[in-house]
């Protein structure tokens, strides 16, 4: 009896199988092997895609837990967070700069969430109607460890420009406890905490009495932002015999604002910090 019909008479054990008949001696290639064999390597394809699929699971989560930088990007203050000054805010402004060396530093996409306003001072940072400082805390509650920009103190300083070195003084000590609170906030909003850098104000005018009180001002700023455990971007430094090219002010004495080339400058220096 053939190997097939030996098979055949065994129905009750075995599936029917095709046989090769190419050769008198040639045994079965039958179904039942290709139907194991389909099995097998479909049940692999199965094991191989859910071994991928806990790979990538397994990566997400160890980015998450690894300190990697941040999906989002907070910028706070005054009209330098705005971009005033830049040919178009959008693009030149230093936060949606900024967002772009961020992108680069994470290898993927970052928010810009723009919550900045011009004239603000750290008066109406913290008390204004809706304040910037509440919707902050809002934001980086949804967006725990985000990066975060601060420039703040210019307009504290403009608004006394005017007055004595005593307001000035006053004005300078109200700034620092201002800060300090919002630092303080800012970094208690979200666990973990956001990463935030504080920007040290440039002097648009040196050779006058601004070299004297910006000084001041961002001594204060190092002092609180050391306190607070937060970084400083030293716009101050990296404008110092630029000023002509960075802002302004030489063509127009009353906007004190950076070009374009400011704020990429001033992008920099957050990236630096």
């Amino acid at each position: 009896m053939g190997t097939c019909q030996a098979d055949r008479a065994q129905g009750a054990l075995l599936p029917h199988r095709e046989c090769d008949h190419v050769t008198s001696n040639s045994s079965c290639t039958g179904r039942p092997w290709r139907v194991l064999q389909g099995r097998f390597f479909g049940l692999s394809s199965m094991i191989r895609h859910s071994a991928l699929a806990a790979s990538v699971l397994l990566l997400v989560l160890a980015s998450s837990c690894s300190g990697e930088p941040p999906a989002a990007y907070v910028s706070l203050g005054d009209s330098l967070a705005v971009g005033v000054g830049a040919s178009d805010p959008r693009d030149h402004g230093y936060a949606p700069l900024y967002r772009s060396l961020l992108e680069k530093e994470t290898g993927g996409e970052v928010q810009l969430i723009q919550l900045g306003v011009a004239g603000a001072t750290s008066e109406s940072f913290i008390n204004g109607p809706d304040s910037q400082l509440a919707r902050a805390e809002r934001a980086l509650a949804e967006h725990p460890g985000a990066a975060v920009t601060l420039s703040l103190g210019g307009n504290d300083l403009l608004s006394v420009a005017n007055g004595t070195d005593a307001e000035r003084a006053e004005a300078l000590a109200r700034y620092a406890r201002n800060l300090d609170y919002v630092l303080e906030t800012l970094k208690d909003a979200s666990d973990p905490s956001p990463r935030v850098t504080v920007l040290a104000l440039y002097n648009p005018a040196p050779g006058s009495f601004t070299d004297e009180w910006t000084g001041r001002l961002n001594a204060e700023v190092r002092r609180v932002a050391r306190d607070n455990a937060v970084s400083v971007a030293a716009a101050d430094e990296a404008f110092r015999g630029q000023e002509g090219e960075y802002t302004h002010h030489d063509r127009y004495p009353w906007d004190v604002h950076p070009t374009d080339e400011g704020y990429e400058a001033l992008a920099r220096t957050f990236a630096e910090a």
